[in-house]
């Protein structure tokens, strides 16, 4: 008997079609991103569960929170896509950056936050307005969250950018204050301080080299959203339901706009991963190649 060992993929589909079942390709491959991404956030969390750092509890917690974030913006792209559970998401997509910094300054690495000195009071007043204007921001947002004619892009939209745009400006302040110190203290000038010096502004440096390139996606968007699209030339791209809570894309422009958006609160939930993951896998590389020319 001659059993066939490849499967003609085309068959199989012409199979499924054959049967009346409807498959939704775009779907698989959403949700297949997400798994993939979710387990990377898995690899991740594990990882920081072994460590004894101060900073292994924010940043689990942290990455679990980006997890679900996940969850919830593949099931936005699988349902029907209205106007505020967007916002919501991208507000906590903003509020999840924040958090990496503040666990950071909080928690992090640096010597003299390993010693319990975290800077002066106008860095903690910086960190806990921050918490607080997002908390303002999140609930007036998702009560103004609608779509109207003659202002397709809610006033939701903006609020949560600017901000997002505010909260760099003002960690860039507290990065100045307290944290940006190229150099150690006497008492701290041994191998070990300077392992985590050296961690600390590696993970900073990661932070704010991504938060710059979102900084720029965000003001594009919001220029896009704000001043083009309620603009009389593209009023007819994008317009409101008859419910004015979603969007109706009449162009595939249109299309593109709504892309923008969930691509930005991916690349914001990627954040984390890469300051708690993949900047402390490439200094260990690191080091292990600086230690192996050091014995040869």
């Amino acid at each position: 008997v001659n059993i066939p060992l490849m499967i003609n993929i085309n068959d199989v589909i012409e199979a499924v079609n054959d049967a009346d079942f409807d498959i939704d390709y775009k779907g698989i491959f959403t949700i297949s991103k997400a798994l993939w991404t979710t387990f990377g956030i898995y690899k991740a969390t594990q990882i920081w569960k072994k460590s004894e750092s101060s900073l292994a509890r924010p940043a689990v917690r942290l990455l679990g929170f980006n997890a679900l974030l996940v969850v919830l913006v593949t099931t936005y792209k699988l349902t029907r896509r209205e106007i505020a559970p967007l916002f919501v998401l991208q507000c906590l997509g903003h509020y999840s950056c924040f958090l990496v910094f503040a666990a950071l300054t909080g928690f992090g690495s640096h010597p003299s936050i390993k010693k319990g000195k975290k800077g002066d009071r106008r860095i903690s007043l910086t960190i806990w307005t921050l918490h607080l204007l997002y908390a303002v921001v999140l609930v007036l947002g998702f009560i103004w969250a609608e779509c109207a004619e003659g202002n397709v892009y809610p006033i939701s939209f903006v609020m949560s950018d600017s901000l997002f745009l505010v909260s760099y400006i003002m960690l860039l302040y507290v990065k100045k204050r307290g944290f940006d110190i190229n150099d150690l203290k006497d008492d701290d000038n041994d191998a070990d301080s300077k392992e985590d010096l050296e961690l600390f502004d590696a993970q900073v440096a990661a932070f704010f080299s991504q938060q710059r390139i979102l900084v720029c996606w965000h003001l594009i968007e919001l220029i896009v959203g704000y001043y083009v699209l309620n603009s009389e030339i593209f009023q007819e791209a994008i317009t409101c339901d008859e419910n004015n809570d979603a969007w109706v894309f009449n162009f595939r422009a249109g299309k593109l706009f709504l892309l923008m958006h969930t691509f930005g609160i991916k690349q914001s939930l990627g954040v984390a991963s890469n300051v708690f993951f993949k900047t402390v896998k490439k200094l260990e590389k690191k080091r292990r190649k600086k230690a192996k020319k050091k014995k040869e």
